[in-house]
This record gives structure tokens, sequence and C-alpha cells, in this order.
């Protein structure tokens, strides 16, 4: 306490503007406490009398003090009388970042304090815009809201083509992950990723093999494999790593690359090279002294058993460390 010292010029909060000031709202401020102001939005409220702010000119900065902010009170930032027409999915036209100009997107989340998170179509995202910056426009999406979700066939591992960042065009994929709110994370063939894609603009590819039970009980974890990397034509050799238990795997190649969710349909048993023998499975003990092929290559290497997995496999611990 001897080392700090309270200011006598120290303004104290104000109750009164602080209940003023909203996530959302029209404001300028001080950038960093200067004396000039810039106009911008509060994009966060701390609660300890600090926001927040996005500047118009797309700058951020964080935790700026209430006595730095003033709203501006000729701009309204939300009419209660538009708010129950605004729903995720529909389509609309936004002042990106602001902005005079109206760009064309869709919504894609309700942000529930009157701002809305935009999806533009030319790829751009933006979020927190406020309600009198967006106007709808005369069509809808299909999805009005969540209820299509349930019924939805679209599952992870599943093989589709996806309007990346919403474009014309279609890129073949595969889903990743579905999310609760009817948009999928989606894993494209050439390497990209993208989250959050909405399902219209997902098709399902129409050679798409259904996962075969009969297959499926024949990859184990352990198994050596041969699999195309990342959807490629050609078949890398490696083991099954993990078994996803939705159609889907992790393998570890032996090269030394490692990919996950790897679909059953690009992945082939080695039936020339079974990977466990039951003959053998009390013979081999932790702490072992044996040789081994690593990583599956044709060379043994002498080492040491220092772990039985119980599913046919063993970790080992090799003698050049």
């Amino acid at each position: 306490e001897e080392y700090i010292k309270v200011k006598n010029d120290l303004r104290s909060k104000s109750p009164s503007r602080s209940a003023q000031l909203c996530e959302g709202d029209k404001i300028e401020a001080r950038y960093r406490g200067r004396s000039k102001y810039y106009p911008g939005r509060i994009a966060r409220d701390r609660r300890d009398g600090t926001f927040d702010i996005d500047y118009d000119d797309g700058e951020k900065e964080t935790r700026v003090l209430e006595e730095y902010i003033r709203a501006i009170d000729d701009e309204p930032v939300r009419s209660p009388r538009r708010g129950n027409k605004l729903r995720e999915g529909d389509k609309v036209e936004a002042r990106y970042r602001g902005k005079s100009k109206y760009y064309s997107g869709q919504i894609i989340r309700d942000r529930g304090d009157g701002t809305y998170d935009i999806e533009y179509d030319d790829g751009d995202r933006e979020q927190r815009v406020v309600e009198d910056f967006i106007k709808p426009l005369g069509g809808s999406s299909s999805r009005p809201g969540t209820p299509r979700v349930s019924t939805s066939l679209l599952q992870v591992g599943d093989t589709i083509e996806a309007r990346y960042r919403g474009r014309s065009r279609y890129y073949p994929g595969r889903i990743s992950r579905v999310h609760a709110d009817g948009t999928y994370d989606i894993d494209y063939d050439d390497g990209e990723k993208e989250r959050g894609v909405i399902e219209e603009y997902i098709k399902v590819k129409n050679d798409l093999r259904s996962k075969s039970p009969s297959r499926s009980a024949q990859l184990c974890e352990g198994d050596k494999i041969e699999a195309r990397y990342r959807g490629r034509s050609k078949y890398y050799p490696g083991r099954i790593a993990r078994d996803r238990r939705d159609g889907t795997f992790d393998i570890d190649y032996d090269d030394g690359e490692k990919e996950t969710r790897v679909l059953e349909e690009y992945i082939r048993v080695i039936d020339d090279e079974p990977v466990r023998s039951p003959r053998r499975g009390n013979k081999l003990r932790e702490g072992d002294k044996v040789e081994a092929r690593y990583r599956g290559k044709s060379k043994y290497y002498s080492g040491q058993i220092i772990r039985d997995r119980g599913d046919g496999t063993y970790d080992i611990e090799y003698d050049d460390g």
C-alpha cells in the first residue's frame, strides 16, 4: 500500500452515464487517450467502467475508460420495432463497418442484444453489426431458424461439395463438425478449412458411398493400411492410430505424417501383412528385448518393449534413443 497513491483528479465513474453505453452503440472515443475523438462502436462492456471499441477505420482498442467515450446522440443504435424482423438465415444488406454503402449478405448469428453477425456475399464476415445498419431483402433463406438441424442428413465424415466463402463455385471436401445452429465446419480436399458454413451452401456428392459396417469391423487401431492422404488419388502406407467410431479414423503414415478423421472409403487394408498374430501374443511382454521394423520399414532395429497396449500392439523404446 505504501507504493500506491490516489490521484486527486481521478474522476469517479458515473453510473448514470454507464447505463447509457451499451454493446453495439455508435460512439466517438479518444484513441489511446489522445485529444481527438474517432468514430466507432462499443464491442464489449467490461462491467468495470471500461469498454472495448471497434473503430470505423478498422482499429480496435480494449478497456477504454468511460470518460474517453461520448455517445453519438443523433444516431440511435437500434430500433425496437425492427427487432422481430431479423432472423438467422435472413438475406440482408448491411453497412460494412458502419460505412455508408450497403453490401448484400446473410445473417449467420443473432447476438440477442440488437446486433448480428453477417456473412457477406463477397466472403467477408462482420460481427456485432447494429440493427440500424441492416435492411432485410425481399427474399430470405429457407432456413429461418434452427428447427431443421434435427432433420439434416449431413453428418461428420460426409463427403460433400461446398461453396467456399459463399462463392458460386463448389469445392470438394468433407464435414468435420456439425454445429447446433445448423452450420457446419468443412475440411476441403485442397487443405483449406472453413467454419460455420450454412447448409444451403453444401451439397452431397452423388458418388458418396455409404459406410459399410462389414468393412468397419475389419479396421482396428494398430492395423497396417494404405490411405489416400487428404483424399488424393495415391495411397500411402501407415497404420490406424485411432478409430473415431463415426466411420472416420486417425492415421499415422510411415513417412511421419499424421492425418485425422480420414473417411473409411479412403482406407484399404494391407492383406498380405497382418498386424498381429495371436500365436505370438503370449510371448511378448513388457521389458522384453526385441527387434522391430521402425515405422513398418523393412529394416529391423533393436530395442525393448515398454508397454503392451493389450490390442496386439506394443510401444517400443529403441536402443538408439
